[in-house]
């Protein structure tokens, strides 16, 4: 169980009072929980895909966090909202990695939900491989199992969802997303 404790100073008639408020992530609603755990990968996966040789201090990868939740306040069903966020995410890899000079902005812009050329813009990605889909069923179909194996191991996170996962992933030859997976998972694993 994690706490996150603010201290409050008070000055009253010369004296000076103490009080600290404890906030317990266990008195959380199941669904804040589970959009936590949500959050969370997105982030594993963000950050060991597209800023794999960053470091991050803890302030940071909670802020990164916020602006991540920003995603998941758009009202659509929050499992979903993680797949599709996940194929962004791989889509935006694999963009950089097609073309030498490429980059990706640096974290607070780019998970910012109102930076067009961030996470937001690769909606219209997305959107792109579903109607190539409609002709083409196979068309990216790796994508859509990493984020699909990423939500099942967040609800079930055992060593038999991870080999499910893996396996899925080596037999359509995903190397480049079997990394995603891997790293994510031990992001899932080790931190909080």
């Amino acid at each position: 169980m994690k706490a996150k404790v603010i201290s409050i100073t008070k000055k009253t008639k010369g004296k000076q009072q103490d009080a600290k408020i404890i906030q317990l992530n266990m008195f959380r609603q199941p669904q804040q929980r589970e959009t936590a755990k949500l959050i969370n990968g997105v982030w594993g996966a963000a950050s060991s895909s597209l800023w794999f040789s960053k470091s991050f201090s803890e302030k940071e990868t909670e802020q990164y966090r916020e602006l991540i939740a920003e995603h998941f306040y758009n009202g659509k069903d929050q499992k979903r909202n993680f797949r599709e966020l996940i194929e962004r995410i791989c889509l935006a890899k694999r963009y950089v990695a097609r073309k030498r000079g490429r980059y990706i902005s640096k974290p607070q812009d780019y998970l910012n939900i109102h930076y067009p050329l961030g996470l937001a813009g690769t909606a219209s990605w997305l959107e792109q491989v579903k109607a190539v889909r409609k002709d083409v069923p196979e068309y990216n179909k790796g994508i859509t199992t990493l984020a699909k194996s990423l939500l099942v191991f967040i609800e079930n996170p055992s060593i038999v969802t991870f080999h499910r996962g893996h396996k899925q992933l080596m037999e359509q030859n995903q190397f480049d997303l079997l990394q995603i997976y891997n790293n994510t998972i031990l992001h899932l694993q080790y931190h909080s």
